[in-house]
This record gives C-alpha cells, sequence and structure tokens, in this order.
C-alpha cells in the first residue's frame, strides 16, 4: 500500500506499522523455528545479543520486563539457555553480587543462521533513510510508545 492521497496520513501510518509487524512477526517464527528454539527463548536471546552489540550489560530483570513475564520466569529460561549452551552468566561490572547475561558464540551463530542475509539486506533498506527522515520517524515512534505507555494498566 503506498500512500494514497484520499486517506488520512495516520491510516497511512498505521496500516504500515500493522504490515511491518505482521513481517516481523513472520520473520521471528520462520527465524525461530529454523533454531528450534521456542519464542521466549529466542526473543530473549536477541534482546540480549542487542544489547551486548551495544556494549549494554543485561541483567534478568530487563528480560523479564522486555518478555513481560515474572522474574521466576525469566530465572528459569535462562537457566535452560544457560543448560544448552546458549548464555552464561557474569559478573556484573557495576555489582559485584549480580551477573548479567551474555550470549555465547553458539548463540549468535544461532542467530546467523535463523536470519542468514537478511539482516544485512534491511540494513541496506533502511542506510538508504536520510537522517532527517530516520529522526523524525524515532520521534513519532516515541511519542507514540509514551502515549500507549501512559494509557497502560498495571
Amino acid at each position: 500500500m503506498s500512500a494514497q492521497p484520499d486517506l488520512p496520513s495516520g491510516i497511512v501510518l498505521l496500516e504500515s506499522v500493522n504490515r511491518l509487524r505482521d513481517a516481523e512477526t513472520l520473520m521471528r517464527h520462520r527465524a525461530r523455528t529454523r533454531v528450534g528454539m521456542k519464542p521466549n527463548e529466542f526473543q530473549a536471546i536477541q534482546h540480549i545479543a542487542v544489547r551486548q552489540a551495544a556494549g549494554l550489560p543485561t541483567r534478568s530483570r530487563q528480560i523479564a520486563d522486555a518478555l513481560g513475564v515474572t522474574g521466576a520466569a525469566v530465572s528459569m529460561l535462562v537457566d535452560r539457555l544457560v543448560e544448552r549452551g546458549l548464555v552464561r552468566r557474569s559478573p556484573d561490572p557495576d555489582d559485584q553480587r549480580a551477573r548479567v547475561l551474555v550470549v555465547t558464540d553458539q548463540a549468535q551463530q544461532a542467530l546467523s543462521a535463523a536470519y542468514g542475509d537478511l539482516p544485512v539486506a534491511v540494513q541496506k533498506l533502511l542506510d538508504a533513510v536520510s537522517a532527517e527522515d530516520a529522526n523524525r520517524m524515532a520521534a513519532l515512534a516515541s511519542a507514540v510508545q509514551e502515549v500507549v505507555d501512559g494509557t497502560a494498566q498495571p
């Protein structure tokens, strides 16, 4: 669906977001199926890997928040991932009593196998967006997220 002058821009944007979300859901399903992971396992590994690539530590609480599950559920999830050699617990640089989660080389290889060349192809598309447009889209996404988060009930 391309932008149609007879539709309000809000509708065009929402439809675009819906199509992007549907494509991401299908992509994640295919990717996690390729490597034989459950949805929460795959999401947790992705979350940790993204933060790790950005040089940010990941704690169990952040995984719980990202997945919308309890701390106990994350503890069991992380135990399974550690047993499978996909994640390891390392000392937290900010709190020696705590641990941070780190994806292993095996998990990185699984993510690469799951996605193949897809990240490169998508990155090429995204790199073609101007910095001004990217900043406008990011600001819009943040504003929408704030509104949605503000209406969420505990």
